[in-house]
């Protein structure tokens, strides 16, 4: 491995290009060092760390030294994604699986070639955006080509590698990724601890500038809080003070440039004009990698693949969704407003769903109904009623009955986590300011406050999803009359219950409704990054589950279409893709199993598409409701797999499967 500067003169080279800014504008101060690695595809390779795809049906990888984590040893455990065979993963899809023949892959999913890592930043090392690029060792020279990730959620820059990022390296493509300013930047506060780029935890002053995130308090201030709130921890998504979702579309074109530079460095033969690009993500990723198509005016990105994304759209009634005897008018609602009227209502509306997988993971769910029927929020009486009541107003809100199957799941992946994370990061609030009483910390069975253990310090980079909860850091309500305790387990100060936090969590959506100070800091934030749904014609394939509970499409897909149709008007070239039976986190849990097929199985097929449209020339499929059929069988015994389960995205489907759009209306069949 080496460690160099980027070369100036190759930059400024490479700004000469069709597409590019000059060299005094596109060089700069923000592209950093980069770490090269060569990975012989064996021993260690770009797509498993040397694993093999098998390897992703066992347990993660472990460490000589649970406590004193390589890098080496910390990108292997990253790269770890637990995969499901009865979903079909290393069979009909996956990195050692041959999407158009159906052919395993006798290397087992490995692929040799280079990875380079670097940051863009703004000279201060507290932006720190990071950057991963892979070059697999046969990149075709006779069609160049470049994929370009933003990562789902807040995670290492390795979360999506064995998931879909693979199919770039698959087709001898070069694959950037970008963690859009979030990442698995931890502070630990009481040791004072930091991670690098590549996870290894250094002291605040042995990382310096090269932090991957460090809280903005000097060591007078940060020993004050711990005084006061001892064994805390910031993170970088919830408390970078950036609000960067605003700049999640740059952050991908940012990459994109990174990678040319890269690229040209190897081979002066890769331009703009010669090299296709295609960006893809999921989730946040996917909502990231729509805002940078929207930002594309250099046109670095030739089409677009968004699975199931977080993307948060600006007001227009003229937006219409209708299914069936229902029509929805305006374009969806953004995450804070339907994360935090769900974290009110979900708890409580999972007792009215019948046969619902987990629902024993939700232990308070009883309570929560009857804290809300004494807060007004509920009028139903009986607890029964307010179940049903509670499943009626999130319903009402906009979810669709076929997400009711993931509302124990989902609110057991704690979307408190994710409410305060994006309340902090919106408002640019300090870890300091413990927003609606809530802060961040390990905790111990009982759910105290308890120092970091040692293992997890180290391991964190591999471990955390970018924020709680991760290993023993979770949430913690401090204001628990009994003390701080994590948030789930805690009591709320005024029902006296174990409810799962209800104060904090109508604390939470006033900030999304209400006028106070803060909220409105929250709401200023969340105007920055809104999706404008102008595309500019750029070929654009979305693929999203009408399962989903996590990011339901009735918010976001289904409007951004409508949006987008009134925007690019006639150069609309967005395609829809809504899959019945699948859901956001692909779980193949009890329950899960013999009811949702994988929504990535869908993703790579619209890849394959979108590749055959830009190379071939041949047609996108028209926007289309795709009807699976779901495994069956005993919960947690569901039969393998197979095609039949998973009919194809078709390029001209039945007229009865047809979603159809015309002037922001946006017709979805049942």
């Amino acid at each position: 491995m080496m460690v160099r500067m980027i070369s100036l003169a190759l930059a400024c080279a490479l700004a000469a290009q069709p597409g590019f800014a000059a060299a005094d504008e596109m060089l700069p101060a923000w592209l950093h060092e980069g770490a090269i690695s060569h990975f012989d595809g064996l021993t260690d390779d770009l797509v498993t760390g040397g694993l093999g795809a098998d390897a992703m049906f066992g347990s993660p990888p472990g460490y000589i030294d649970a406590t004193r984590p390589t890098s080496a040893e910390l990108r292997r455990a990253a790269l770890f994604f637990k995969a499901s065979k009865g979903q079909g993963f290393g069979r009909i899809y996956g990195p050692n699986v041959n999407q158009e023949t159906g052919e395993i892959y006798q290397d087992g999913g490995k692929i040799a070639g280079d990875e380079i890592l670097a940051f863009d930043d703004d000279g201060s090392g507290r932006q720190n955006v990071a950057m991963l690029l892979q070059i697999p060792a046969d990149l075709s020279a006779d069609r160049r080509c470049l994929v370009a990730i933003p990562v789902n959620g807040s995670s290492s820059l390795f979360r999506d590698v064995v998931d879909f990022g693979f199919w770039g390296l698959r087709h001898r493509c070069a694959v950037v990724y970008t963690d859009k300013g979030h990442g698995n930047g931890f502070h630990l506060l009481e040791p004072d601890t930091v991670n690098l780029l590549d996870g290894r935890q250094l002291s605040v002053s042995d990382a310096g500038g090269r932090a991957h995130f460090r809280a903005d308090l000097d060591d007078a201030a940060r020993r004050a809080f711990l005084a006061e709130w001892p064994h805390r921890v910031a993170f970088k998504a919830a408390h970078s003070k950036q609000n960067p979702e605003k700049d999640w579309g740059s952050d991908v074109l940012r990459a994109i440039q990174f990678a040319f530079v890269e690229l040209a460095r190897r081979d002066s033969g890769f331009t703009r004009a010669n090299t296709l690009v295609i960006g893809t993500g999921s989730s946040n990723g996917g909502g990231a990698i729509l805002y940078a198509a929207e930002k594309d005016t250099a046109h670095l990105i030739d089409g677009v693949v968004a699975r199931e994304p977080q993307v948060q759209l600006q007001s227009d009634d003229r937006v219409v969704v209708v299914r069936g005897s229902t029509e929805r008018r305006g374009s969806g609602r953004t995450l804070l407003d339907y994360f935090s009227y769900g974290n009110l209502y979900q708890p409580c509306a999972v007792l009215a769903v019948p046969d619902l997988p987990l629902k024993d993971r939700v232990p308070f769910a009883s309570n929560r109904c009857r804290s809300l029927h004494d807060k007004g929020l509920l009028v139903s009486d009986t607890l029964e009623a307010q179940a049903g009541e509670s499943l009626d107003r999130m319903h009402a809100y906009g979810w669709d009955s076929e997400t009711d199957v993931g509302h124990a799941f989902g609110y057991f992946v704690a979307p408190d986590a994710t409410a305060t994370k994006y309340s902090n990061d919106h408002g640019r609030f300090d870890v300091r300011d413990r927003l609606c009483g809530y802060s961040y910390g390990a905790v111990d069975a009982d759910g105290r406050p308890v120092p970091v253990p040692a293992a997890q310090a180290a391991q964190n980079f591999a471990i955390a999803p970018g924020g709680a909860p991760a290993g023993a850091i979770d949430v913690i309500n401090d204001n628990d009359p009994t003390g701080p305790r994590r948030s789930w387990l805690s009591v709320s100060p005024s029902t006296g219950r174990q409810d799962f936090n209800l104060d904090g969590a109508m604390c939470i959506r006033d900030l999304v409704a209400g006028k106070s100070p803060a909220a409105q800091r929250v709401q200023s934030g969340i105007t920055e990054f809104l999706a404008s749904g102008k595309l500019n014609g750029t070929p654009t394939i979305v693929v999203h589950g009408r399962s989903d509970d996590r990011v339901p499409v009735s918010f976001s897909s289904r409007p951004y279409v409508g949006l987008n149709d009134l925007m690019d008007g006639n150069r609309s070239q967005l395609r829809y893709i809504e899959v019945t039976n699948a859901e956001h986190f692909g779980t193949d849990l009890p329950g899960f199993d013999t009811r949702m097929v994988p929504l990535t199985l869908y993703h790579l097929r619209a890849l394959d598409m979108m590749w055959a449209h830009l190379v071939a020339k041949t047609d996108l499929p028209r926007s289309q409701v795709v009807r699976t059929n779901p495994r069956g069988g005993e919960p947690g015994k569901a039969p393998d797999l197979q095609a039949s389960n998973v009919p194809p995205i078709l390029l001209r489907p039945l007229a009865r499967d047809l979603i159809n759009v015309e002037n922001g209306r946006v017709t979805i069949p049942e």
